[in-house]
């Protein structure tokens, strides 16, 4: 394997962080998803009894859901998540060595 220069680690090093920030934005939407549960299935409801008039019909049910995600998944959440995941995941690697 040839050796990387400065650019191309950098570059590498930038690509990792973009990954590991997808996969934790991945698990925090999952998480996000099970504990709006109930707001998920309220809505899901209301728009298979109201069909094409959901827009009209379900919109406080779609605000209290977009509500309830937007709470667990926005920038700030998402920081502290990271946080506590971190610290999470060099806790793990301590434990192991």
């Amino acid at each position: 394997k040839k050796p990387l220069t400065t650019m191309a680690a950098r570059e590498e090093r930038l690509k990792w962080s973009k990954r590991a920030d997808y996969e934790l934005r991945k698990e925090l939407s999952q998480i996000a998803l099970a504990k709006c549960d109930a707001h998920l299935k309220t809505f899901s409801e209301c728009a298979q009894a109201a069909g094409m008039l959901v827009m009209f019909r379900c919109r406080a049910e779609n605000r209290a859901m977009n509500a309830c995600l937007h709470e667990l998944t926005n920038d700030a959440a998402f920081e502290a998540y990271k946080a506590k995941r971190g610290s999470e995941l060099v806790a793990a690697a301590e434990a192991s060595m």
